[in-house]
């Protein structure tokens, strides 16, 4: 009688022990499956960093444009840099980048210029601007009643490209210039020569 009672007592002993062995080894795996179905955390983009080398680029190939145009003809009239803090922008920032008055015996006349830097084709184009501002580049046109020309580099650095398209925002009917287009405005050896305003046509070349 007392052999049986211990013997109960010894398997019931047994069965608590194996309970909490296999609680134990189940917890590790739970967790471990729970940490594999959850989605991994996503990579913080590092948009200023980014945003700062594009703006460096911007702002190194206005440099480079704007050297073209030869101080006996051409002044700086305004040059538009993109501010902001904490996502607030000013208004101008959506206007063309800077503004040039051309002045030789009697005329003197103004006009703006968009530059736009791609460090290659895509697509057998380039996709130069959104649709917001096309509209607001051409609303500033309409309104200052002033023209606005679209110089687009293409290749090697912003600074020093290898190819330079001078285009009448008039001309532009969309967002991507495919290359038969762009080659119709394509400033040859432009690298030994400064820019020239027709003033007959009121065309930069």
């Amino acid at each position: 009688m007392t052999l049986g009672i211990t013997l109960i007592i010894i398997g019931v002993l047994a069965i608590i022990v194996g309970i909490i062995i296999i609680n134990q080894k189940e917890t590790p795996l739970a967790e471990t499956h729970k940490i594999i179905n959850e989605p991994a955390p996503t990579q913080q983009e590092k948009p200023h960093k980014d945003t700062q080398s594009d703006l460096q680029k911007g702002h190194d190939f206005e440099g480079y444009v704007i050297q073209k145009f030869a101080k006996k003809y051409f002044t700086l009239a305004d040059w538009r840099s993109d501010k902001s803090v904490n996502g607030v922008y000013p208004e101008s920032n959506s206007n063309p980048d800077f503004t040039m008055r051309f002045q030789w015996h009697d005329v003197n006349t103004t006009f703006a210029v968009e530059c736009k830097y791609r460090s290659d084709y895509y697509k057998n184009g380039v996709e130069w601007c959104t649709e917001r501002q096309l509209e607001k580049y051409r609303k500033y046109e309409s309104n200052k009643n002033q023209k606005v020309f679209i110089i687009i580099g293409i290749g090697g650095v912003a600074s020093d490209p290898s190819e330079l398209f001078i285009i009448p925002l008039n001309k532009i009917a969309g967002t991507f210039l495919g290359k038969d287009f762009l080659n119709k405005y394509k400033k040859e050896h432009f690298k030994e020569a400064n820019m020239y305003f027709d003033t007959h046509t009121e065309v930069l070349r």
